[in-house]
């Protein structure tokens, strides 16, 4: 299951960058994505999962990139929310492949995705709740809120872990 969604994040995020940066005119940059994320799925293929970091980091400046050229922000956070769930889907495949006993890797695996899909959905709703509203805030109250947010999500997280 991880094999699978980690291919299919990957093709995602070419897809998704590599349509927004075409939709924008700029079919070379387009080109130059589609081929990077080529590479990284020959990579990950060939199981050279060392430069999953370097893809992930690839992958998030060219979505912000997209921001900064006016391409719509959802092109970019569907970009770096795939390209987070590529990138720990690979390095969680690398640690459960050492894992000797199947059922304590399908454990393992359930309780990982559940834990990833939960955290990138708390994210994806937080930019929809930021676009949606409003709200002046002061930096104090502005600070203060984000690191209650960092607070909850850490505790959420941590309580998901010890269930394990």
């Amino acid at each position: 299951m991880t094999l699978i969604l980690t291919f299919t994040s990957i093709a995602l995020i070419v897809g998704v960058l590599a349509f927004g940066i075409a939709m924008n005119g700029r079919i070379l940059a387009s080109v130059i994505v589609t081929i990077l994320g080529l590479v990284w799925l020959v990579l990950h293929l060939r199981g050279i999962n060392r430069f999953s970091r370097f893809m992930f980091a690839i992958f998030v400046l060219i979505s912000l990139i997209c921001v900064w050229v006016e391409i719509p922000p959802s092109f970019a956070l569907a970009g770096i929310t795939l390209s987070l769930t590529a990138w720990d889907l690979s390095t969680f495949g690398q640690r459960l492949a050492m894992t000797d006993s199947p059922s304590d890797a399908r454990q393992s695996e359930n309780a990982h995705l559940l834990r990833l899909f939960l955290v990138l959905g708390l994210g994806v709703s937080g930019y929809i709740a930021a676009t949606l509203f409003e709200v002046n805030l002061t930096f104090g109250a502005a600070a203060l809120l984000a690191l209650l947010g960092i607070w909850g999500i850490s505790s959420l997280v941590y309580r998901l872990r010890s269930c394990e």
